[in-house]
């Protein structure tokens, strides 16, 4: 007798492990198939982990069924997606499906074990059945010995009671743990659904900003090259009418800097910084010039040949522009708007070898440009400046 439950037991463990290695040998068997193939869609992978499973699910499994149905319809969600716009990212929602794929395949695994035990239930029944009537015939012919058979009979339905017993208690820890991992599984992909939803409403509020800086730097460009045709509109008016003060001692133009008044230093005494009438009365047309136009600044810069000491030209250039500096605010130009620096002999412009040339390197130089068009070309000069 309790050679017949020992059988039944090993005949039991030994098919749940041939269940459970017969899909990776088959895996292994398989040949390798190298054609190259098109890699298949989120939902392709999704419909086919759940028709693979589909087919294993038993027929009073509900609750399985059931499920199928929650994967199905995600499935579909994902399919629709994918229709509306086929770049959209449905990495989650794929993980999300192959997870109650995962859930169903052990849900199908739990309802197979429960259908073996209770064969093997049903067969234990059987067993003691034919155990009673065995039991039964021999207390007929022996009925000497009924009294222990009676008390084995008692012992195995005991042995039976227990067993059935602890079959119990494995099931329920069974679907205990099943229940477990399917609500760790959903809290997972709620999670991840959560983040990606999170993730896609930040991405538009950056975008939406993105949009408003563009447009705001798209209109300060406007701005900007308003403000620049205008300035030189400006800035050529003036330059017609410094055109006037066009003269041997003084010569008027143009280059990136803005426009250029180069005085000779005929105009100041000989090696002194005093101005002549000729200069101030040249100068008082400047400062009539510019205190209408109010946007322009002015760089007074003097410049003298390379006769002499360097320390000593450099000294008189810087006078001669300061000279030439406060004479402008006498005239009621604003300080801030001008600027006054000696160059020595730093910048010749002429051949310092001839006489010619060293005339035209003794000058005074007003640099006058208009502040939009000045600010304009600052950051152009800050590569350089590196």
């Amino acid at each position: 007798m309790k050679t017949l439950k020992y059988l039944a037991a090993a005949s039991f463990i030994a098919s749940v492990s041939f269940a459970a290695d017969a899909a990776p040998a088959a895996e292994k068997a398989a040949p390798a198939d190298t054609t190259k193939k098109a890699e298949p869609s989120v939902y392709d992978v999704c419909m086919d982990s759940l028709n693979a499973i589909e087919a294993k699910i038993p027929a009073n499994a509900w609750n399985t069924k059931l499920t199928l149905l929650e994967a199905k319809a995600m499935a579909s969600d994902i399919q629709n997606e994918l229709k509306n716009n086929p770049k959209a990212d449905v990495k989650a929602k794929g993980e999300n499906c192959l997870l109650y794929a995962e859930i169903i395949k052990t849900e199908v695994e739990v309802q197979e074990h429960r259908t073996r035990i209770a064969e093997n239930w049903e067969k234990r029944n059987a067993t003691n059945r034919s155990i009673e009537a065995i039991q039964e015939e021999i207390a007929n012919a022996r009925s000497g010995k009924v009294s222990n058979l009676a008390a084995d009979l008692e012992a195995e339905r005991l042995r039976l009671a227990q067993t059935k017993d602890a079959m119990k208690d494995q099931e329920e820890k069974l679907q205990a743990e099943m229940q477990q991992n399917r609500e760790k599984f959903l809290a997972e992909a709620a999670e991840r659904e959560a983040a990606l939803k999170a993730a896609g409403e930040r991405e538009a509020d950056l975008q939406k900003k993105l949009e408003a800086e563009h447009a705001a730097l798209e209109a300060e460009k406007k701005a900007l090259a308003e403000e620049r045709a205008k300035a030189e509109a400006r800035q050529k008016e003036a330059m017609n009418k410094l055109n006037e003060l066009q003269s041997k001692l003084i010569q008027v133009s143009q280059d990136a800097r803005g426009i250029i008044l180069s005085m000779s230093d005929i105009l100041f005494d000989v090696d002194k910084a005093t101005l002549k009438q000729d200069l101030k009365t040249s100068l008082a047309k400047v400062a009539g010039i510019l205190t209408v136009y109010q946007q322009f600044n002015v760089s007074i810069e003097g410049n003298t040949d390379n006769t002499g000491s360097a320390d000593h030209n450099m000294k008189l250039s810087q006078q001669r522009a300061d000279n030439v500096k406060n004479f402008l605010v006498e005239q009621g130009i604003d300080a801030g708007r001008l600027s006054a620096k000696g160059l020595g002999m730093t910048m010749p412009i002429a051949d310092n070898n001839t006489k010619e040339g060293r005339q035209k390197n003794r000058r005074v130089d007003l640099v006058i440009q208009d502040k939009v068009l000045q600010e304009s070309a600052e950051p152009e000069k800050a590569p350089e400046q590196k």
